[in-house]
């Protein structure tokens, strides 16, 4: 009887015993901040590296886990990487997602960051929808992808040096250089065929001051010449101007002096003609000749010839 007692208190103990690890494990293990919400990120590269429950970050700061990997079944070819995420974390629409590892463990991790000068509007974590946000190649796969341009450009250059120093090559070169030789003799021969030209440069020179001199001293007579073809249009240019006012004004006169010197010359001739015909009239007067047709005195005139 003794015995049962005992083993009913040790089984007892057990129990209590597990159902205390048991509530110590759940409360340890509870999740302590706030509920995290999903964001997936999509991407074309490669993840290589990235497993589930890799730390999240924003600008170095850990604000989440990665939850799943999968190809996205809507989008053939398009991973969505589920990762979830503090809710407070300041994401926008302008917020994009890479690859990166830490250290030398190559352990890798997301990182997240914005887009350099630009303030997007703030990404809604909360509701039904899960938001979504791009996810940019590695610097590893960047890197990888410069260094096969650069093997395949260096491969390129490797060939056309090939094809430069081919032996077809080689023989034009070796053509161009006897070419560019025979050049320098050629050259080292022209100075002598140019010394008697240079010794008989100074008389050139001579020749060419003492044209430049005639020519100068020509310049002159033409620009004396040409003072003196100014001063007669100058001239010729007051001579005309003279000309139109004696013809606009002293003619003009001139013409009203001769009609008055003929009609005084007429009144003299008809003077002298009466002093001819009539010789007293210096002493009384000169005869007025008779009234014409119109004038006082003409009909009776008439009248007492009749």
């Amino acid at each position: 009887m003794e015995s049962r007692s005992h083993s009913f208190v040790a089984g007892l103990f057990v129990i209590l015993l597990v159902s205390a690890a048991i509530a110590g494990a759940l409360w340890l293990g509870a999740p302590k901040g706030p509920k995290l919400v999903p964001v997936d990120l999509l991407t074309r590269h490669s993840v290589v590296g990235l497993k589930a429950d890799a730390p999240v970050r924003y600008r170095g700061v850990d604000i989440g886990r990665v939850e799943s990997i999968a190809f996205d079944p809507r989008q053939r070819g398009e991973i969505r990487v589920r990762v979830d995420i503090d809710p407070a974390a300041p994401l926008t629409n302008s917020t994009y997602a890479k690859l990166s590892s830490q250290g030398i463990t190559g352990v890798a991790f997301i990182q997240l960051d914005d887009v350099a000068g630009t303030q997007g509007t703030p990404l809604v974590l909360s509701g039904g929808k899960v938001p979504q946000l791009e996810m940019q190649a590695s610097f590893l796969e960047t890197a990888e992808g410069d260094a096969r341009d650069l093997v395949l450009k260096v491969g390129r250059v490797a060939t056309r040096l090939e094809e430069l120093l081919s032996e077809q090559n080689q023989k034009r070169l070796m053509a161009l250089v006897d070419s560019a030789g025979r050049t320098v003799d050629g050259y080292g021969a022209l100075p002598r065929e140019l010394e008697p030209t240079l010794k008989a440069l100074p008389s050139l020179v001579q020749r060419a001051e003492r044209t430049v001199d005639s020519a100068a001293r020509l310049a002159d007579d033409v620009d004396g010449k040409l003072s003196v073809v100014d001063t007669l249009a100058t001239t010729a240019t007051q001579l005309s101007g003279t000309t139109e006012d004696l013809r606009r004004d002293t003619l003009p006169r001139v013409n009203a002096v001769l009609d008055d010197v003929d009609v005084d010359a007429r009144e003299l001739k008809r003077a002298l003609h009466q002093v001819n015909a009539r010789p007293q009239s210096l002493l009384f007067g000169l005869q007025q000749p008779s009234p014409g047709p119109g004038e006082p005195g003409f009909a009776k005139n008439v009248g007492a010839a009749k």
